[in-house]
């Protein structure tokens, strides 16, 4: 009998819609989702021995520190002599080729490598600063090409060598 008047009673009540529709009081005045935004780039890989996508956020640090503590930065001296990207790959299962590139001008230098799961930041790369390559520079990680040939950018970021004072 309770077992009857339960289902009754969960046939009958009103419950939640699960696919209900978004108001804008859901919404930023950007039309982002209330709390959606992430500091950390987040991007999905196709697996090559699977058909399944991965969504994965990659947290990175630009230090001039090889190990240790590191100190993320924006600006490096001249004299720094070898910057060093650390990456942290949350929800990666395993590991996947990438390749790092680093620019200053029209100068590239094109790094092969590999992005491995990890729940720390790992050294991924490093790129040796000549202290006359001074101005705007830029890392990037591209992913596995996809179907169209294409790369996707995994990870950027810009960064000066310029004298601080």
């Amino acid at each position: 009998m309770r077992t009857i008047i339960a289902l009754t009673i969960a046939l009958i009540a009103p419950a939640g819609c699960v696919d209900a529709p978004l108001t804008p009081a859901h919404l930023d005045s950007d039309g982002q989702l209330h709390g959606a935004r992430m500091e950390q780039g987040a991007f999905h890989a196709e697996a090559a021995h699977a058909p399944a996508q991965e969504a994965v956020q990659i947290a990175a640090v630009l230090a001039p520190e090889a190990e240790g503590p590191l100190t993320d930065a924006a600006a490096f001296a001249p004299e720094v002599g070898e910057i060093f990207l650390h990456i942290r790959a949350d929800r990666l299962t395993h590991s996947r080729p990438v390749t790092y590139v680093w620019t200053h001008g029209d100068t590239r230098e094109v790094v092969e490598g590999v992005l491995a799961p990890s729940t720390t930041l790992a050294m991924a790369t490093s790129h040796r600063i000549d202290p006359a390559a001074v101005g705007p520079w830029k890392v990037e990680v591209f992913g596995e090409p996809l179907a169209d040939g294409s790369r996707p950018v995994l990870f950027e970021r810009d960064f000066a060598v310029t004298p601080i004072q």
